[in-house]
């Protein structure tokens, strides 16, 4: 399956993948060697048939209170051994040690990635909570799946105002298997062209990725601040 994953983000232009399994001290806590080791094997594999892929070890950690211990220990796993690491939060919950951890990991020059933001409840209810992250210098992801429509509506539209608003800086596959969320990111890149232009859409797939990787820092688009709509414009869709 891993090899077929290769093939067809290969096929679709991709040059090189993170591997990003999920970190969890009560779910998911193989060591780091395991996961190279697994890495080397899906490395060896793609290169026999003939794939010229690179490939990064990184990790999907889950905001908990003790994560700053769980990324001194190495159960949490920073991109390519670097100072950027990809965090989740609950769908439906915004936890209240949330901003605490953040500015911990900050502290200790981690810079938290934002897996998936369109997905989130409290991103859904507050953009300004998102904002205020990004403001502090937290990047954030979104999926391809989500902006190009095939997540559903309600991710496409998410999707889509937090890229016009400077609000994202990263599209990303989060692929599961060659079904569910497959290795492409062609797609979403042509809907990112459509709604911010190439350069930034490009950067999204391409320069900011290879600086993640090489542990360099990201440069953020400035945040557009969207005006509210005139009382008049209200009461007439109210009517």
């Amino acid at each position: 399956m891993a090899v077929a994953m290769a093939q067809m983000a290969s096929a679709d232009g991709i040059r090189g993948i993170v591997a990003t399994p999920h970190r969890h001290p009560r779910a998911y806590t193989a060591p780091r060697d395991d996961a190279e080791r697994l890495l080397s094997e899906v490395r060896a594999a793609s290169r026999e048939s003939g794939l010229e892929l690179e490939f990064y070890l990184g990790g999907e950690a889950y905001i908990a209170p003790d994560l700053v211990e769980q990324v001194q220990t190495g159960l949490a796993l920073t991109i390519n051994g670097g100072r950027y690491l990809l965090l989740e939060w609950p769908i439906r919950e915004y936890p209240r040690f949330s901003e605490e951890i953040v500015f911990e990991l900050q502290v200790r020059g981690i810079v938290p990635i934002i897996a998936h933001a369109e997905r989130y409840q409290f991103v859904h209810s507050d953009l300004s909570r998102l904002a205020a992250f990004v403001e502090r210098g937290v990047l954030v992801q979104i999926t391809a799946a989500s902006l190009t429509g095939a997540a559903g509506r309600g991710y496409r539209k998410m999707a889509e105002t937090l890229l016009t608003t400077g609000l994202a800086h990263l599209i990303a596959t989060d692929s599961h298997n060659v079904d569910r969320r497959p290795p492409i990111l062609s797609q979403a890149r042509d809907r990112a062209c459509e709604l911010v232009g190439q350069e930034r859409a490009l950067a999204m797939v391409n320069l900011a990725p290879h600086l993640i990787v090489e542990n360099q820092p990201v440069a953020l688009p400035a945040v557009v601040t969207r005006p509210a709509r005139a009382f008049w414009q209200l009461w007439k869709e109210r009517r």
